[in-house]
């Protein structure tokens, strides 16, 4: 991607694992930092792979894939960048890091209850800064596997689960389940090795792997990850800050061409009504894989903005569009799919379309879609609009005294 600079990736398949140990294993990749191996400390590791690496870290992903079925692709990633020369450094410290930091005893009992306490505050403090984003993936989650499993991973689930591992302070325990779900994977998940670099490096990375610590005798092959959907339900979450983000949920097939329609609803009419009007800091509608939300952000209102959600389908439907207007839509949202991106996030979004099915002819696809639109499909999109999120759920992360004045509008209550 750019002279002299390698990007490292190892995808290990996550489809064989049972949902509730999904979080442990997002856990993992956080604790990993803070932990020491026989050879060298968590100061020392952390130390040499910022002096040999440009950046280095854990994370897990979930996508959902364009093969038949809609599969969902969950994986744990181990993530490097650095200059070619120090490939094979990066291949030894990151086996060190990932294979040999220590899950037991008491300096990793100890890492486990401070991780775990800033995990929980730094995740109440986003409620307040970003809820749309964590109230926008509960709603979706009942409706497909990939925002299922990264609501177990990194929504309301994962708090829970932060919460109740601190109340139970079992350290010797969790060390235990780590150890072995590290195991699980490390040494029999599906491994795939992605080299984003120069055919040098890449030949260099196949005489260090064989010896190296990611090398393994028999590996379990690739398998889509599932978990039960759970029924839908409208839920409110009051938090602190006096302010309110309120999302509504449902569920639509992929079809590229709604991302105009997205588009329209978000600046023709959301921005209008519920930015300048009713006062929120942000709003708008999103099209994605399986789900299509409205959303609002740093709301002085819950109740209203609902009711202004409610209002826009027909409003959309009875408006003429010129040519000028769909050529704006149109060209503002294939903007959006063609962002530059720099030469790691190009590399990690080559690797996601591998995994996902994706080619250079379904992009093309999608752009044709795109650029076919007109008034009347646009219209007629919009005339259905209001009975598909009819069928849909609001999630809001909101004030007391906001989310009480809406209390009618939610099945559950709770306070985070």
């Amino acid at each position: 991607p750019s002279a002299g600079n390698t990007y490292l990736y190892l995808y290990y398949d996550l489809g064989g694992m049972a949902p509730e140990d999904m979080s442990c294993l997002h856990l993992l990749t956080d604790v990993m930092d803070e932990l020491d191996t026989e050879k060298h400390t968590a100061q020392e590791l952390n130390t040499l792979r910022n002096t040999w690496l440009g950046s280095s870290g854990a994370w897990m992903d979930c996508w959902t894939g364009r093969q038949e079925g809609r599969p969902c692709h969950a994986k744990l990633i181990v993530g490097m960048s650095m200059l070619e020369r120090s490939l094979e450094k990066a291949v030894e410290l990151g086996g060190e890091w990932l294979y040999d930091t220590q899950l037991t005893g008491p300096a990793a009992e100890a890492a486990f209850a401070r991780v775990l306490s800033q995990q929980k505050l730094n995740m109440e403090q986003q409620f307040i800064q970003q809820g749309n984003a964590y109230a926008a993936v509960r709603a979706s989650a009942h409706y497909n596997v990939e925002n299922a499993a990264s609501e177990r991973c990194s929504g309301v689930s994962y708090y829970h689960f932060l919460c109740d591992l601190l109340e139970k302070a079992d350290w010797a325990g969790l060390g235990a389940k780590l150890e072995t779900l590290r195991a699980q994977v490390l040494q029999h998940a599906q491994l795939t090795v992605s080299l984003h670099g120069s055919e040098q490096a890449l030949d260099t990375l196949r005489t260090l792997l064989p010896g190296s610590r990611f090398a393994a005798q028999e590996r379990d092959a690739a398998q889509p990850y599932v978990e039960p959907l759970t029924p839908p339900v409208n839920e409110a979450f009051m938090i602190d800050g006096g302010v309110n983000y309120a999302v509504q949920v449902w569920p639509m097939e992929r079809r590229s061409d709604r991302k105009v329609l997205a588009r329209v609803m978000s600046y023709e009419y959301l921005w209008h009504n519920i930015r300048e009007v009713g006062g929120a800091y942000g709003t708008g509608m999103l099209s994605s894989d399986g789900v299509e939300y409205l959303y609002t952000y740093r709301d002085p209102h819950v109740k209203e903005s609902y009711d202004t959600f409610a209002k826009g389908p027909a409003e959309l439907a009875a408006r003429e569009y010129t040519e000028k207007d769909l050529n704006d839509f149109i060209v503002g949202t294939v903007a959006k799919l063609d962002t530059p991106r720099k030469p790691r996030a190009e590399a990690r979004e080559t690797d996601r379309r591998y995994f996902c099915g994706i080619t250079d002819e379904m992009m093309a696809a999608d752009r044709k879609a795109l650029c076919a639109v007109d008034a009347a499909l646009l219209k007629e999109q919009a005339a259905e609009l209001g009975a598909a999120m009819a069928n849909g759920v609001r999630v809001v992360f909101g004030s007391k005294d906001a989310v009480e004045a809406a209390k009618d509008l939610f099945d559950t209550v709770e306070t985070l």
